[in-house]
């Protein structure tokens, strides 16, 4: 009854607020345009670098995982990478490799795979964000108009479009959580008037695409379980013996995951690999201690840079103008919403921060909630501002806006199949091949490496991931080919094959 009741009060709140007039909502023509802007920016900012050749070392890395595993190097649980390097990977869970490896198997060794597979998860994470953004701005039509808005603010946020155009694990992550944390938006949203059995389904669902989010990068996908707890503490619905309830439903999901995990030998011992590996020495700082503490923070600022820019900048402009009397329920039930996608990308993110290895990527998967939530703070304001234009201005910006997403396609089409930002050492890569692979007998499989050669893993990646060719230190393996640099020492059994791949040299046994 009381779950009822909290419904009924919000819902009359919500027709009140609806009928009330706060603002000149912008044309449909006007809407057009954002989502023309928002797609001219996907090109520049992402596409543009995603039909390059070049993928940064991880992408580049899960991407053989995956691709070895489609040919039946490896297995499911014992991932293989090199002969060399990963024999057994145990640096993270193996979600990502399995989907991933599905396309290998239908489509056959190519890059096309991987890019394909990183813009799947671009193209969803989006839909995700949208479908988050309209659900809980139900019952507010200017709000649900902005999405566009929220969308380019996760956009250009941190790392966002960077991780998306090189394959990284917080793109399967980020779809995941942000699969859960609809699912919960979903079950509370009050005017669905859900039965608390339809609720506690949504809530499940929730927990299930929390365990898919720990297997594909571990404890760090764990936040959107604090999505109940959170959306109550600021929406103040539904009741909180619902929200506790709930919570509970979600933590026996990943209990009994955890319990199905153990059951079997190769999942069990494929876990205590990633913990004693990967997860319990990150911990402790014996991986490195990398900008953890108070620079995490410094990062999380930084990553809502543009963010923090824009809502400046919109506030700013909305004191040039008049602004339209704005009904005080409607302000407060859009500050709850702003605070609850806050709150979340607070507890996506702060765990992270306190871990003495932190990345700038890292905290991608927060960066939609915080994005979305300062959105939520601004939209009001600059769809006040869009809602002003006039005709003229109007069919200025449509025009912009098909002149933008013009450019933004013809250069996401010069830039197919270039090299890109690792040119160099793919350039590289081929020369080496062009005389391991020279004659008629089949390419070593290992090449040697010394000095700083051994530490350059886009070089690694590139060879294992075009060629299947493995990277051997010297002190443990002498194979026909050598690259050195200045750093190694002599080695008077290697003569230098005069081939050009500076800084490096390439020596023959």
């Amino acid at each position: 009854m009381e779950i009822r009741d909290s419904k009924s009060v919000y819902l009359e709140m919500n027709a009140s607020v609806s009928a009330t007039p706060d603002t000149i909502a912008p044309k449909g023509k006007v809407i057009a345009s954002l989502w023309m802007l928002l797609a001219a920016s996907v090109c520049v900012l992402l596409l543009r670098k995603l039909v390059h050749q070049s993928f940064f070392f991880d992408g580049g890395i899960y991407a053989s995982l995956a691709r070895n595993l489609a040919e039946g190097t490896g297995s499911a649980w014992r991932l293989h990478f090199s002969n060399t390097l990963f024999a057994v990977f145990s640096e993270h869970p193996p979600l990502m490799m399995w989907l991933e490896s599905l396309g290998f198997m239908v489509f056959g060794d190519t890059i096309a795979v991987e890019k394909s597979f990183s813009l799947l998860t671009f193209a969803v994470s989006g839909m995700l964000l949208f479908k988050i953004w309209t659900r809980l701005h139900d019952g507010d039509p200017l709000m649900q108009r902005a999405a566009p808005l929220a969308l380019f603010m996760t956009l250009v946020a941190g790392r966002v479009n960077w991780g998306f155009a090189n394959g990284m694990l917080e793109n399967l992550l980020t779809v995941f959580t942000l699969c859960a944390i609809l699912l919960v938006v979903t079950a509370y949203d009050a005017r669905l008037n859900a039965s608390a059995i339809r609720r506690m389904a949504l809530v499940f669902g929730a927990g299930v695409a929390i365990v898919l989010a720990l297997l594909t990068k571990g404890p760090v996908g764990l936040f959107p379980w604090a999505a109940p707890m959170l959306y109550w503490m600021a929406l103040r619905r539904p009741a909180f013996s619902a929200v506790v309830l709930d919570s509970i439903i979600i933590a026996g999901v990943i209990v009994l995951f955890f319990l199905l995990l153990w059951s079997f030998d190769e999942s069990r011992e494929a876990s205590q690999r990633y913990l004693s590996a990967q997860l319990l020495s990150s911990l402790v700082g014996e991986r490195g201690y990398n900008g953890g503490g108070l620079a995490a923070f410094r990062k999380i600022l930084l990553g809502n840079g543009y963010s923090l820019l824009i809502l400046a900048l919109v506030f700013a402009a909305g004191s040039l103008w008049r602004r339209a009397s704005i009904d005080p329920a409607l302000r407060r039930d859009r500050l709850q919403r702003s605070v609850f996608l806050l709150l979340v990308g607070c507890s996506a993110s702060l765990p992270i921060a306190i871990s003495p290895r932190v990345a700038n990527f890292y905290f991608n998967p927060s960066l939609p909630y915080f994005s979305a939530g300062l959105c939520a703070l601004c939209a009001p304001v600059l769809m006040e501002g869009l809602g002003k234009l006039r005709e003229k201005g109007q069919s200025r910006l449509w025009m912009a806006s098909i002149g933008a997403l013009a450019l933004g396609v013809v250069v996401v089409g010069v830039n197919v199949g270039r090299l890109g930002v690792d040119r160099q050492t793919i350039m590289t890569a081929r020369k080496i091949v062009d005389v391991v692979c020279s004659g008629a007998m089949p390419c070593d499989e290992t090449i040697s490496a010394c000095g700083k050669v051994l530490e350059d893993w886009a070089l690694h990646t590139y060879m294992q991931r075009y060629y299947k060719i493995s990277i051997a230190d010297t002190s443990t393996e002498i194979a026909k080919y050598l690259v050195s640099d200045d750093s190694c020492g002599p080695y008077p059994v290697y003569t230098d094959t005069g081939t050009d791949i500076s800084p490096y040299r390439l020596l023959r046994h």
